[in-house]
This record gives structure tokens, C-alpha cells and sequence, in this order.
């Protein structure tokens, strides 16, 4: 019987390549995806889901099985006071997304001992690298059951692994922008379209969205709130 792992899939680059990653290994892979209620790219995200899916389908490198997404709501799955205590603590000592409280929340009330989580290498944060193991509180409580796989790898060592194996359109069907344009284009100022940018994928942006890249304020907010957690902290407390 083939083993079976949990995945987080956004329908992005990163958790694309972890789940075919995992496929060529013969593996089967449950993917997880939660809807959330902060983006606009939900739906550009779960159909490009369907389009790797069915580019991965009649792949004979395929050894594995992708079994289907588990989609659910915000609202799906309870959330934990014990959890959201220790997300405010982690966040006394450094800014991290919401998000991942959620997926937390999300494991224990399905009861998934270990989810691929697919963050990767960034040079300007090492936060993952240097605490996503740890065992003190808090982050033995936000972290339990989070797995992070992909921790030491960069996007082009991604692209250059598809490359050689012959998955480069799969994984360029990702969709990767967290609030499209009213004409599904990528906008250049969310946090993934930064990061394409800074990883030098910007190819994957259209002209305008570069343009916007270089003129942006928001992103600038969230690296203060990020240099500033408490001040995040505070912020939190107050929904």
C-alpha cells in the first residue's frame, strides 16, 4: 500500500511542486486547501488546481496518486483558544501570518498528525529555518503538526529541478497572486507577486504589474508590522 501525505495545495508554485514532487516518488497525496476569506484569488487558485490535476493525470512519471482536495471554509472547523493564546505569544517575538493559526486549528480538528507545509528558502527570513522544529512553547503548539519540506530550497531550485524532470508548463500553471486585477491578472504589490520579483520569476508578471511593483505601499506597511510585532500583536486583539 502506498503511503499518504497530507498537503496544503494553494494551487501555487511552491505546494504545486511538493505535491508533484511527492507524486514521482510513488507516494499518494491527500491535498488540503482552505478558503480565505482575506483574498480575492480563490478561484484562480482552485482552478488552477484542476489544470495541473489534469496535466498530471496521463503523466507516466506519475507513480503516485493524487487523491481529491479536501476544499474547506473558514468557518468549517473550530478554532482553539489554547492555539490562538500561543499565536499571540509566538507573535510578541516575531510577525507571522494568521494563516498559520488556522492551519493549525484546521490539523487538530481533523485530527492530521502532519501536513506538508511548502515555505521556502527567502534570504531576507530565516524565522522558518531557525524555529519551525523547535519543542518550547509556543512554538511546539502552532507548529505540532506543520511539516516544512520544501524549508531549505529556493524557487529557481524548483524551476530547475522541472526543468530536468520535464514538469516546467505543470508548475508554471500555478497561480500565484493573492488579489488579481478585474482582468485575472497577477497586481505586482501582494506578498507572492513581491516575492516572484524578488526571486527573479518576475516573467511572470504582465508589464503593468511590474509597474505597480515598484510604486507600492502596502507591502512597505506589513514589513513595519513585521519589524514591529507587538504592534501586530495589538492590532490582533482588537478584531
Amino acid at each position: 500500500m502506498s503511503k499518504k501525505f497530507d498537503v496544503l495545495w494553494t494551487g501555487g508554485w511552491d505546494s504545486t511542486f511538493r505535491v508533484i514532487q511527492l507524486l514521482l516518488q510513488g507516494v499518494d497525496v491527500k491535498p488540503h486547501y482552505i478558503c480565505d476569506p482575506g483574498r480575492d484569488s480563490t478561484t484562480f487558485e482552485i482552478s488552477a488546481m484542476h489544470q495541473i490535476r489534469n496535466q498530471l493525470k496521463n503523466n507516466p512519471k506519475v507513480k503516485g496518486n493524487l487523491l481529491p482536495v479536501n476544499i474547506v471554509k473558514f468557518s468549517d472547523f473550530e478554532k482553539y483558544k489554547d492555539i490562538e493564546e500561543a499565536y499571540i505569544d509566538l507573535m510578541k517575538q516575531h510577525y507571522l501570518g494568521e494563516q498559520y493559526k488556522w492551519i493549525a486549528d484546521y490539523c487538530r480538528h481533523k485530527n492530521i498528525e502532519s501536513i506538508d507545509l511548502s515555505i521556502v528558502s527567502v534570504n531576507s527570513d530565516h524565522f522558518f529555518q531557525q524555529n519551525y522544529a523547535r519543542k518550547d512553547y509556543p512554538f511546539s503548539v502552532i507548529f505540532k503538526n506543520l511539516n516544512f519540506p520544501l524549508i531549505n530550497m529556493s524557487k529557481n531550485d524548483m524551476r530547475e529541478w522541472c526543468v530536468d524532470n520535464g514538469f516546467l508548463p505543470v508548475i508554471e500553471s500555478s497561480w500565484f497572486c493573492h488579489s488579481p486585477t478585474r482582468s485575472g491578472k497577477p497586481c505586482g504589490t501582494c506578498s507572492p507577486c513581491i516575492v516572484a520579483m524578488a526571486e527573479g520569476m518576475g516573467y511572470r508578471l504582465p508589464t503593468k504589474a511590474k509597474v505597480r511593483y515598484h510604486f507600492r505601499i502596502l507591502p512597505r506597511l506589513k514589513n513595519f508590522l513585521k519589524n514591529h510585532p507587538r504592534f501586530y500583536v495589538y492590532l490582533f486583539k482588537l478584531k
